[in-house]
């Protein structure tokens, strides 16, 4: 069933905008091809048309989820805009998500993109969406524009996120909160005493052997702490699916599986490591790190950075970036004190109950 029902008129033009569907794809990615010839403003090229070989497939689980959406503006059955919203794929982030839009610059001035806000807005506050967040480059001053008369308000700077034809670029991040939030509850400290390690620890890339070990030692660490975007509900995949994982990671030269490991002990904490694989992303990467409540305070978490950082840099890796709970202060601490710094607050980042927590955006660049 579409999202929007019937399409909507767009005033004063010949456009409408529908929900796409998976048989829009073929349209979609001709469309999207075009646009990215048109603009700096994307993530990737015109010529990286491997991101869209599942587009049908992505438009219907989009169709199919509850907390996503696909847009598309129409003008004689011809796609001139389009807007994609991804939810949270977890219960403490289901109610927030981000998106990105487009519009062909053969209509750019004609309200399309401003209809296409405004029908993800209406979509939003009637989806239990309670938070929207996007990235744009910071000297796209049109667009910052165009959401700021929607309500959204800066929450951070991204240095250096993409780089293109050689140049470095900022992304601007930007939020619109819907509703009311209800009132903070602040976490507070929660009481870790350190447990000497009985014997060394060993860092190594972890293979798909692996994989239950991992498995069970994720599950452990997010049922004792709050700070995780992995609750109670666990990971949710089996053992099959993380040895294809593992497997995916120990093949890649872009990706970086790490395990800390005690004889005797087993597994006491983890970091995965992601590269960009588009060439405006392909200097940067995203990490997490956990490790077990048991160990903590012994430099297993430093360790297991130190390693990452050999590893990024061999591979020419020149941002390491991270979302952490803004109430886990121990963990800001420590990536503070390895040299990151703060560069955004996501507000809304997480439910907790009905408490809502923020995200803070960390990086370490490496020149």
């Amino acid at each position: 069933m579409a999202k929007l029902g019937n399409p909507i008129p767009i005033p004063s033009t010949p456009a409408v905008i529908r929900s796409a569907v998976g048989d829009d794809a073929e349209a979609l990615v001709a469309y999207l091809c075009k646009v990215t010839t048109q603009s700096d403003n994307l993530t990737f090229e015109a010529d990286e048309t491997d991101a869209f070989a599942n587009e049908h497939h992505f438009l219907d689980t989009l169709e199919a989820s509850e907390n996503s959406l696909a847009l598309l503006a129409m003008i004689e059955g011809n796609i001139v805009g389009n807007l994609t919203f991804m939810g949270g794929k977890r219960p403490k982030s289901a109610h927030t998500g981000e998106f990105g839009i487009t519009v062909d610059r053969e209509h750019w001035g004609k309200g399309i993109a401003r209809a296409l806000l405004a029908a993800m807005i209406e979509w939003a506050e009637n989806s239990n969406i309670t938070k929207i967040n996007l990235e744009v480059r910071s000297d796209n001053h049109r667009a910052i524009r165009l959401y700021q008369t929607y309500g959204f308000i800066e929450e951070g700077l991204l240095k250096r996120a993409l780089v293109i034809n050689g140049e470095p670029f900022d992304l601007l991040c930007m939020g619109l909160g819907i509703g009311t939030a209800p009132p903070h509850v602040p976490i507070g400290e929660i009481p870790q005493r350190r447990t000497p390690l009985p014997r060394p620890v060993v860092i190594r890339e972890m293979n798909s052997n692996d994989a239950q070990e991992v498995l069970s030692l994720v599950e452990n660490i997010a049922r004792g702490t709050p700070f995780l975007e992995i609750g109670q509900e666990g990971l949710g995949i089996g053992l099959t699916d993380e040895k294809m994982i593992l497997s995916h990671y120990a093949k890649s030269d872009r990706k970086l599986y790490l395990g800390a490991s005690m004889e005797h002990v087993g597994l006491v904490g983890l970091l995965a490591f992601t590269a960009g694989e588009r060439r405006r992303t392909y200097h940067a990467g995203e990490f997490s790190l956990m490790v077990d409540q048991r160990w903590r305070r012994n430099g297993i978490g430093t360790a297991l950075l130190q390693r990452m950082v050999n590893w990024a840099v061999y591979a020419g890796i020149k941002r390491i970036t991270l979302r952490v709970h803004g109430e886990n202060r121990e963990a800001i601490s420590l990536y503070q004190s390895f040299g990151f710094s703060r560069e955004a607050v996501v507000s809304r980042a997480f439910l907790e109950g009905s408490s809502y927590y923020d995200a803070v955006v960390m990086s370490l660049l490496l020149d």
